[in-house]
């Protein structure tokens, strides 16, 4: 089988294409891709990292995670107490193709102050 050279400028745009609504579909949160020399670069904001899982295998890489808010409220009125809470929920799966050659070790993640960067290492 030959070996191609990967290219990270036609790998990033598959994963644009891919992330072309998960924003949309991943409740508030916003996902960006770039290139950073030649590492190809996700990164989702509005969300806890801990609350991100990526897995690579058989040439796609995944990104799943969870998120929420709730708020609450009380008062007093007439003598009585009243309190409110309420909360939601919502989870997102996004599966995108990666060169074959990628693994588990190429990608890492760190925690950023608005959410979590995903770095996909240059593969070739």
């Amino acid at each position: 089988m030959p070996l191609n050279r990967w290219d990270p400028t036609n790998a990033l745009a598959r994963l644009q294409d891919d992330l072309g609504s998960a924003a949309h579909h991943a409740h508030s949160a916003s996902v960006h891709t770039a290139t950073e020399g030649d590492d190809l670069v996700i990164t989702v904001e509005g969300i806890d990292p801990s609350d991100v899982h990526v897995q690579v295998s058989g040439g796609r890489l995944t990104i799943s995670g969870k998120g929420g808010s709730s708020s609450s409220s009380s008062s007093d009125s007439g003598g009585a107490h009243f309190s409110s809470t309420s909360s939601s929920s919502s989870s997102f799966t996004r599966s995108f193709s990666v060169p074959a050659e990628v693994d588990q070790s190429d990608v890492s993640t760190e925690s950023t102050a608005s959410g979590v960067k995903i770095r996909i290492h240059n593969a070739a």
